[in-house]
């Protein structure tokens, strides 16, 4: 597995100091799907586009490459200033090629550690992209032992199987009662592994999506099968009460303020382990601000045994949690940097893709500072930190709907700081 790692990297590497060269004709090809419209990229390049595109010009330095490596990335974008883009994590252009797999293409990417030596990384709607049939699957799971960012991030497979799959609750995939179910967060908690999900109810209009609740799966076989705990529900005030949804509990105040999550605890064997899992909430669509509960491992994900930040101490009422992070909080990440000895947080916003730090999860956080401005990428959404940081830089993955597939990036956080 490991030498599979190091040989992918060395064709990334290749990829990114310019010795494949695209003509503008393969580029402006590649830039110009839109994936918001059909997730399913259909442009195959010609023999003479690859001959154009390959370092040599040569037939030979063109055929039985991956079509990753024939010319620009699809929709890999042009960032400046204190992050770069290393590479696709997902899709034909890939290093991986996860559309051999069944995953074309897809968004989000949420990351952690499983404990037991792998990384495992959550997707949102996901298109397998086959000949008739877009392959559509409302969320999909992949693994890896890629312990080491800093030259990329490398995926091995999918952890349900041999193919790419739902591995949450099988939507209904009806508009106007349940249109996918979506995940927002995971986390390994004794052994365990946790998914955090979302049931759409509807998209309405872009950014203002309505859920019907959220909830919490558990997986105790490395994350291959996944069963919802039934004292993780948060309903929504305006969940539809379709008989054909689960019979989740009634909504209660608060409810609404945790439709979307991101989860974190402090790495063991630092000053900040204190035993609780914190879940970072967010109401559903893209305006919200985000509050902030704990839940002792030992009763993890239990919401009746969580405590909310309500802006002095802890609490046990959930409409009393107040705002830790302001303004227009979207898609959020938060993770303990050992580097720095603070906690981050990644989201995205109005200007683009932003980090603060905070020397408690509660706060005060720092200011916003931008990592990807809307002048550079203007549809980045999804950022998700890579749950192992080697050195001074910041890995992780985000998407835009341009590609609809996820982006690595690095961020050099003496640059931000």
């Amino acid at each position: 597995m490991k030498n599979t790692f190091s040989a992918r990297r060395s064709l990334a590497a290749t990829l990114s100091t310019g010795t494949i060269l695209a003509t503008a004709s393969v580029v402006t090809a590649l830039s110009t799907g839109h994936a918001a419209a059909d997730p399913c990229w259909t442009y195959t390049p010609t023999m003479s586009d690859g001959l154009a595109a390959s370092s040599t010009g040569s037939l030979a330095g063109s055929l039985g490459q991956p079509q990753w490596l024939t010319g620009k990335p699809e929709g890999m974008p042009k960032v400046t200033g204190n992050t770069e883009a290393l590479h696709m994590l997902t899709g034909r252009f890939g290093p991986d090629r996860t559309d051999k797999t069944g995953l074309s293409s897809t968004d989000l990417g949420i990351m952690w550690d499983s404990g037991d030596g792998r990384v495992l990384a959550a997707f949102g709607d996901s298109f397998r992209c086959g000949a008739g049939n877009n392959g559509w699957h409302s969320n999909a799971l992949y693994e890896t032992d890629d312990m080491d960012p800093s030259n990329g991030i490398y995926l091995t497979g999918p952890a349900t199987g041999s193919r790419s799959e739902e591995f949450l609750p099988a939507s209904l995939k009806i508009d106007g009662v349940e249109k996918t179910i979506i995940p927002t967060a995971g986390i390994e908690v004794n052994g365990a592994q946790y998914v955090d999900f979302m049931s759409v109810r509807d998209w309405g209009r872009p950014g203002q999506w309505r859920t019907n609740y959220a909830a919490t799966a558990k997986s105790t076989d490395g994350g291959k099968t996944f069963s919802v705990i039934r004292d993780s529900y948060r309903s929504s005030s305006v969940a539809s009460g379709d008989s054909r949804l689960p019979d989740f509990p009634a909504h209660s105040p608060g409810a609404d303020n945790f439709q979307m999550t991101a989860f974190a605890k402090p790495p063991q064997d630092t000053a900040a382990e204190d035993g609780y899992v914190y879940v970072y909430g967010t109401p559903s669509g893209r305006s919200g601000q985000a509050r902030l509960a704990r839940i002792s491992e030992a009763e993890f994900p239990n919401f009746s045994s969580a405590e909310f930040w309500d802006g002095q101490g802890w609490t046990t009422r959930m409409d009393a949690a107040k705002t830790v992070l302001d303004g227009r909080v979207s898609e959020l990440s938060v993770q303990y940097n050992k580097h720095l000895g603070k906690w981050l947080a990644l989201y995205e916003t109005t200007q683009g893709m932003v980090l603060r730090q905070a020397d408690r999860p509660e706060g005060p956080w720092s200011s916003e500072k931008t990592l990807i401005s809307r002048a550079q990428v203007p549809d980045i959404y999804g950022g998700f930190m890579y749950p192992h940081q080697t050195d001074g830089n910041l890995y992780w993955v985000a998407t835009s709907w341009n590609s609809y597939n996820a982006v690595v990036y690095k961020t050099d956080l003496a640059k931000v700081f």
